[in-house]
């Protein structure tokens, strides 16, 4: 029924109490919008900095240099989960942050320990397929910790595919490893989702490439083009439909994003480090989600104040999306 989806529709957004000086409208909210957590609802973390891409519509080939690197330590990273654990957070958790996950060769180690803490969780990473060799395959899927895996690969044609990774990677290696997934996958862990993902560009057919998976029996999309926080210089050259501003964004209200060293970023987006709402090495998830600062941020994006945030200011997305 139409007001069933409406109050469905709603309910995806969130408010804060005291945000709208209406009094009428600060009710109306509490009633038919989430509050935003006291706890982040979906956690990222970047285990090690590193990519083996360059994919066109990311900002990484260009941040890495200017950027600090490294590997988050074990302590830190077991500190991380067992914080979610105390939680008890059910909603998605993943282990990669602005990286290829398999650059971490115990990637795989750090996922089991997620499942073993916090069981009721979905854990999923996002990997360009590219280093899923078969020994990683093996080890995948003997004991899948998993929930999903999602593959980023941009389109199914072999020239599209490598000017779209601006030739760092091989089309006939990274579909090779995709195709030895999921034949495995249906013998040995059935339970694991896979879903081939890719952003569609002008570049390459997105239709095609997402019928073509489908037809080998995953799940497959595309997804719309963002400009990632203004950090995509070539977002308008491979756009292929209309730019429209991301006003409707709720990632910095329910999730939250740590770097290899504690720092907690506003997004998924901030290659630059603009935002750095503080750092959980000695001090705790909640405290940093909950300080003035991020919900300063908060509130203001929630007015529509982004004065102070140019992250989410020159922030701007495709009208395509499947």
């Amino acid at each position: 029924m139409p007001s069933v989806n409406i109050y469905r529709k709603l309910k995806k957004n969130y408010y804060m109490p005291g945000v709208d000086d209406r009094w009428w409208a600060d009710a109306a909210k509490r009633i038919i919008c989430r509050r935003v957590p006291a706890f982040p609802r979906m956690v990222q973390i970047q285990t090690r900095t590193g990519c083996n891409g360059a994919c066109v519509f990311c900002p990484y080939p260009d941040a890495h240099e200017k950027v600090p690197k490294g590997d988050m330590t074990d302590t830190l990273f077991r500190k991380i989960v067992d914080e979610i654990a105390e939680h008890n957070v059910t909603q998605r958790i993943s282990p990669y942050l602005m990286n290829e996950p398999f650059f971490d060769k115990t990637i795989l180690e750090k996922v089991r320990y997620i499942k073993a803490h916090v069981p009721k969780a979905r854990i999923v990473l996002t990997t360009n397929g590219s280093l899923l060799t078969e020994a990683v395959t093996d080890d995948l899927v003997k004991d899948n910790p998993l929930r999903a895996l999602y593959i980023s690969m941009q389109g199914i044609e072999k020239e599209a595919y490598e000017a779209s990774m601006r030739g760092t990677l091989v089309f006939e290696k990274t579909k090779e490893n995709v195709e030895r997934l999921i034949d495995k996958r249906n013998r040995y862990a059935p339970e694991l989702k896979i879903v081939v993902t890719m952003i569609k560009t002008n570049r390459i057919n997105a239709e095609a490439a997402v019928a073509h998976w489908k037809s080998r029996g995953v799940d497959s999309k595309y997804t719309m083009l963002e400009n990632r926080g203004g950090n995509t210089e070539t977002f308008d050259a491979l756009n292929a439909g209309n730019k429209r501003v991301f006003r409707d964004c709720v990632r910095l209200l329910k999730n939250a994003y740590i770097l290899f060293n504690g720092d907690m970023v506003l997004c998924c987006t901030d290659y630059y480090k603009q935002m750095v709402l503080g750092n959980v090495t000695d001090s705790s998830i909640a405290s940093v989600w909950n300080s003035e600062r991020a919900r300063s941020i908060r509130r203001d994006f929630l007015r529509g104040d982004l004065s102070n945030n140019p992250l989410c200011g020159n922030c701007y997305i495709s009208s395509c999306e499947g």
